[in-house]
């Protein structure tokens, strides 16, 4: 078999880029985080890849299938040496561990991850394969039918980041309002297939602004009495200083699968948006940046006979909206039909089909991409 494109791109001396500032002037730091912000996947600006504003997946930095610009690469040998892997090591990959109404159609949804790391165990001869970020979004009851470890167990998958995003219409019984709570058995067997390569694992925890408290509280649960150990031993525990809370907001659409929720909308046709991410990491690194962690994290880490992690829960008496009409019928939902882009036998491969034209002859990276990924 002839030499792929990017072998013999790498295999020859780059012309010396004197002239050009990024070389001339800039140290190789500076200029791999400008080539790094180029080479980071965004929302596709397109205005027919774009998904409608009604569907449980549209969220910000969710607002279309993503995409990666490479004309970068073409642009000089030198320039090709020092990132021809970023486009895959850079993207957030991402899954979903739900109900199929509540993803992406696939044709909407991100090339498959699966074979893509087959294809590159095989070719570099290694076992697992490291990803910079790994994004799971995940219904409860399949947290505890074990979706997630089941996407963690993805064959020569090794991601360093890991964010579970547990959205608005994921939690236990949000139709009836009922309070949040959040079983913790699910822990133990992702924290069994957890690589040594993750070394953060963040959760994301979204409801309804109404619902901040119990957001809140449940946070400072998760804190106080969650960890994840790895196989190797090491532990991932939460910062519990206020340095680790991160907060954020938003405001989207009140209708999804045809319904229109009037209970809870903050004005007509919108709904408010409150998340609170916790983050776990290695001792080590919590202390090193001034943080703590919670003692009883700790122990029951270190007690072999200690049981599953704790399910956070709120008292009954949480305040809650009782009506027999919670939402209202507005017809069709824009779930299946609020995407242009890709006709419904794609699979989705059109960030595939850039990278073919860098890497040359339908291969992606040293031969990791042949044909159509199914």
């Amino acid at each position: 078999m002839a030499n792929l494109l990017r072998q013999n791109i790498l295999a020859k001396t780059p012309t010396p880029q004197d002239e050009s500032p990024l070389y001339a002037k800039l140290p190789g730091e500076v200029r791999d985080n400008i080539f790094s912000y180029v080479l980071t996947d965004h929302p596709d600006p397109t205005p027919t890849k774009k998904f409608k504003e009604n569907t449980c997946y549209t969220r910000p930095s969710y607002l279309a299938a993503q995409s990666t610009d490479t004309r970068l690469l073409r642009t000089c040998r030198a320039i090709y040496r020092e990132t021809w892997f970023k486009p895959f090591l850079l993207r957030e990959h991402t899954e979903w561990a739900t109900g199929e109404d509540r993803a992406p159609p696939p044709h909407k949804a991100p090339p498959l991850l699966g074979p893509m790391l087959a294809k590159i165990s095989k070719s570099l001869g290694i076992d697992n394969v490291e990803i910079e970020m790994l994004r799971v979004f995940a219904q409860m009851y399949r947290l505890h039918e074990d979706g997630l470890q089941e996407v963690l167990r993805t064959p020569h998958l090794a991601p360093r980041t890991i964010t579970l995003t547990i959205r608005h219409t994921d939690w236990w019984y949000w139709e009836e309002d009922e309070p949040l709570h959040f079983e913790g058995n699910w822990i133990e067997g992702v924290s069994q297939v957890l690589t040594p390569s993750t070394t953060q694992f963040c959760i994301e925890l979204e409801s309804l602004e109404r619902k901040k408290d119990q957001v809140d509280k449940i946070a400072k649960q998760m804190a106080d009495s969650w960890f994840f150990k790895r196989p190797d031993g090491v532990v991932l525990y939460a910062d519990t200083s206020d340095a680790n809370r991160k907060v954020s907001r938003w405001s989207g659409s009140s209708t999804w699968h045809g319904q229109r929720w009037i209970r809870d909308e903050t004005e007509p046709h919108k709904l408010d948006y409150y998340i609170v991410s916790v983050t776990f990491r290695p001792l080590i690194s919590i202390e090193r940046s001034g943080g703590s962690v919670s003692q009883r994290a700790i122990k029951e880490a270190q007690d072999p006979h200690a049981l599953g992690r704790p399910k956070l829960s709120l008292p009954d008496y949480q305040e809650r909206i009782e009506t027999e009409s919670p939402c209202e019928w507005v017809g069709d939902s824009d779930d299946e039909a609020g995407f242009g882009g890709f006709q419904q036998d794609s699979d989705n491969n059109e960030w595939y089909a850039q990278m073919e034209e860098i890497y040359g002859n339908g291969r992606f990276m040293q031969g990791l991409y042949v044909g159509r990924l199914e």
